[in-house]
């Protein structure tokens, strides 16, 4: 019964805030709208308003203006100014003044140093020399201008205030005085007062200092500056622009809205303002209303829900029974925990999962042993405050199997909002996170992969000055039989030192290996006879072979592969005693073992494995033994390169590699690898001699060794070579003279000018001499490159002397032994 009011109630506060809060949105945007645009309409209007005004005090002041004017320009007054006789000018004024009346208080007019000369009513004015003032100052400019309101300082009326129309009086553009009418303001005031809208709303003129000059209230006159009275700043500073607008200001303790505009005659601003209040009398109006119809209507709303309540909760309720048997029949894991944290509920997917019957947990403490280690007590903290927690949570299924869950736990409140228990969502993500660790491992080591690739040019530059220099010492003929042996050593060193670049850019994907059918048995028990060699005497070695198939391969790379991980077998044995076990056998891959291993398809492979009884490793050095560099050895005992090259060939093969390790047990590499139906090759054929040429050769290469090695070379065998460090200038000495060469050899990673630059510059010339592209790294991509700008062949460093003369051989057509006789000593180097 309790849990049927409650829910009534819930549904009751539902119903109220779904009408209650639209309304309230509803009522504000219609507030800002309306508020918003009789704002908007009340600024346009004080901004006409204010114009008009202006306007109309322009024209009145024009009138005065023109009247100067025309008395500066009448012939008695310019001639009197320029004879300094002003009788006439005198009685002139008196008689204007006479004619026009009383709100102007004289008529005067100055010589051109600014002495008073003549003045329609005050004969005292007579001689006083008002060259400072500034409407002298502006006249004497060329400018007929009105200056003012300024306290009178004349004997009419002192302190009074006064305007002053001043106009130039010129002749042949000279200037010989000034004709001056000071006047009553009172106009301006009368023009202001005279203009009002509703209660508050009326007008008012300031100087551009923000001085008052014409206000409703008198007290304001020329007593009264903007700038000093606090909240004006936004309309002062906006007089101060000279431009029309309108502003919000502060006066009188209430909040104004003005419109403003500059007179450009006086510069003066008239402003009409009008409270806020009072324009937003109307929408405050409209709000009550509204507010009253609202009331009622949610009276009405709330007396409907209160009913319509009572007989929806009981459906509603055998919904929340309907919704119980879901949990129990959902394929996520749903817990229940009570106030004391002991778990009440759990449905069957909790048994799926791990194997452990609901009824086991009930009465027991959640377990929240998480992957972050985040303390239990902290979790039911953050619970506690209201605060769900989501996390990762490792579990043990009933055989001891770990089940990790992606779980969420919330705390269930009661209508007073006191914690009454806690939910536990949870959905099992073992497979998902063993699949996201492969992954994550794969992405890894393919982009540690791309750091071997930047080594090899380097090395292979350095390599092919060793071997250049080795193979010109040995092709000269000049050595005993014991420096040849010494030089065919060297040789092969650099070759097998080739090969390990070879390795290393197989494992960065940066070049492509030639695969061949081969048995893998038998280059296991030839590499074996090398690696027992080697191999401590403590150690037990034991080879089983149990597999016939044949794999796509080159054999130098299962003889790496072996190699290096039986060295790290034995470092991880040593100084102890201990077993190394080399395995092949067969083994047949099915679609479900080819779905738990993504690298791995469906089919036959081969299994090579090499297991050693060592100390083991932790899973944390698992992870990174294949990182290129890594190595548990101390300083210089490794290079941390072994198995990083051996996941390189791997997949280059096609294959997978896993590592099974445990501290103080051992570890197991398996190596799995397709296997193929084709048939393994035969024995390698003897190689030919090596053939000699006299052709003229062009040779660019940036580094000093090779050019003198190889250069050294091809002259031995019978060439003619020019020799170029910098390609820009090779290509001028083609150019000038192009029938003089018969084949371009370049490196192609140069610094000013790239090989492939070089051929497409040769092609681009119309020059049709074969090039041979050499470099320490070449990138695959690079193909369809040198393709299109006609390369004969492309050869990677080191070469040794008979891969250069073969492809000479190939790219030219025409070389042969030269009776019979090889270079050198006859023998392959």
């Amino acid at each position: 019964m309790l849990k049927n009011v409650a829910l009534k109630y819930r549904m009751i506060l539902g119903g109220v805030a779904a009408v209650l809060i639209p309304f309230l949105i509803a009522g504000m945007i219609v507030y800002v709208l309306l508020s918003g645009s009789l704002l908007e309409m009340t600024q346009e209007r004080s901004v006409r308003m204010a114009m008009d005004m202006a306007a109309l005090i322009e024209a009145n002041l024009m009138q005065e203006m023109k009247l100067a004017s025309s008395i500066a320009a009448d012939p008695t007054v310019v001639r009197a100014s320029r004879t300094g006789d002003y009788r006439d000018v005198q009685a002139k004024l008196e008689a204007v003044h006479k004619r026009i009346g009383k709100p102007f208080f004289t008529l005067f007019a100055l010589d051109r140093k600014g002495v008073v000369r003549a003045d329609a009513q005050f004969s005292r004015q007579m001689g006083v020399d008002l060259s400072d003032r500034e409407y002298f100052l502006r006249a004497r400019e060329g400018k007929t201008s009105v200056i003012g309101p300024v306290p009178a300082r004349g004997p009419s009326t002192p302190g009074d205030p006064i305007l002053i129309v001043s106009a130039p009086i010129r002749e042949d553009n000279e200037f010989h005085g000034v004709v001056c009418i000071p006047f009553d303001p009172n106009f301006l005031g009368a023009i202001v007062s005279h203009v009002r809208t509703g209660k508050t709303g009326y007008a008012y003129l300031v100087s551009s200092e923000g001085l008052v000059l014409a206000h409703p209230k008198k007290e304001y006159v020329l007593r009264v500056r903007l700038q000093d009275h606090p909240g004006t700043e936004e309309i002062y500073k906006l007089a101060q622009s000279g431009r029309t607008g309108t502003a919000s200001y502060y006066s009188g303790g209430a909040r104004k809205v003005a419109g403003l505009t500059t007179m450009k005659l006086t510069g003066w601003t008239v402003v009409f303002a009008q409270n806020r209040d009072e324009v937003m009398a109307p929408v405050n109006r409209i709000m009550s209303i509204m507010a009253v119809s609202g009331t009622l209507f949610l009276i009405i709303t709330i007396t409907t829900i209160v009913i319509v309540s009572s007989r929806l909760s009981s459906p509603v309720q055998r919904l929340l029974e309907r919704m119980k048997k879901m949990t129990e029949h959902s394929t996520e894991i749903i817990i229940q925990i009570g106030a004391d944290r002991k778990i009440t509920f759990a449905n069957p997917a909790f048994e799926r999962t791990t194997g452990i019957r609901p009824e086991e947990v009930i009465g027991t403490e959640p377990d929240f042993a998480n992957l972050h280690n985040t303390p239990p007590d902290t979790i039911w903290d953050s619970l506690n405050a209201g605060t769900p927690w989501s996390g990762r949570v490792s579990l043990k299924a009933i055989d001891g199997t770990p089940v990790t869950l992606d779980v969420m736990v919330m705390p269930l409140r009661d209508s007073g909002g006191a914690v009454e228990g806690y939910l536990e969502i949870g959905r099992d993500v073992t497979k998902e996170l063993m699949f996201e660790n492969r992954m994550q491992q794969s992405q890894k080591l393919e982009a540690i992969g791309t750091l071997a690739g930047g080594i090899a040019h380097d090395f292979n530059n350095i390599l092919s000055g060793i071997l250049g220099y080795a193979e010109l010492a040995l092709i000269t003929g000049k050595n005993d039989g014991e420096t040849d042996k010494f030089l065919r050593e060297i040789i092969k060193a650099a070759q097998r030192v080739g090969e390990v670049v070879g390795q290393i850019l197989t494992f960065s994907r940066q070049t492509e290996v030639e695969l061949r059918p081969i048995l893998p048995g038998p280059v296991l028990e030839e590499a074996l006879k090398l690696l027992r060699a080697s191999a401590p005497a403590s150690i037990d070695i034991r080879l089983k072979i149990d597999s016939r198939s044949a794999i796509l391969a080159e054999p130098t790379q299962i003889h790496q592969v072996v190699m290096n991980l039986f060295t790290n077998a034995v470092h991880a044995i040593e100084p102890e005693q201990g077993t190394i076990t080399i395995g092949l056998e067969d083994l047949a891959v099915d679609e479900e073992l080819a779905k738990a291993h993504p690298d791995m398809r469906p089919g036959r492979h081969v299994v090579l494995s090499v297991s050693d009884t060592g100390g083991g490793m932790e899973q944390e050095t698992v992870n990174r033994i294949f990182e290129p560099f890594f190595t548990t050895r101390s300083q210089g005992k490794g290079t941390g390169l072994g198995l990083s090259v051996v996941h390189g060939i791997v997949k280059e093969l096609g294959g997978m590699i896993e590592v099974e390790s445990q501290a103080g047990k051992g570890t197991t590499f398996s190596i799995y690898i397709p296997c193929t139906d084709l048939d393994a090759a035969g024995p390698p054929r003897e190689a030919p001699p090596i053939e000699k040429g006299k052709h003229r050769i062009v040779l660019i290469d940036d580094e000093e060794a090779i050019l003198t090695t190889t250069g050294g070379i091809l002259t031995q065998l019978g060439h003619t070579v020019t020799a170029f460090a910098n390609g820009l200038d090779a290509l001028e000495a083609i150019k000038e003279n192009p029938r003089d060469f018969d084949l371009v050899i370049t490196d192609h990673s140069m610094p000013k000018i790239t090989g492939l630059e070089i051929a497409r510059s040769l092609r681009e010339m119309g020059i049709d001499i074969p090039v041979i592209l050499t470099s320490g790294y070449l990138a695959h991509t690079i193909g369809d490159e040198v393709r299109d700008v006609g390369v004969s062949e492309v050869m990677t460093k080191p070469i040794t002397m008979r891969e250069l003369t073969e492809s000479i051989g190939r790219v030219l057509g025409d070389e042969r032994p030269i009776d019979g006789e090889t270079a050198g000593s006859g023998k392959d180097t």
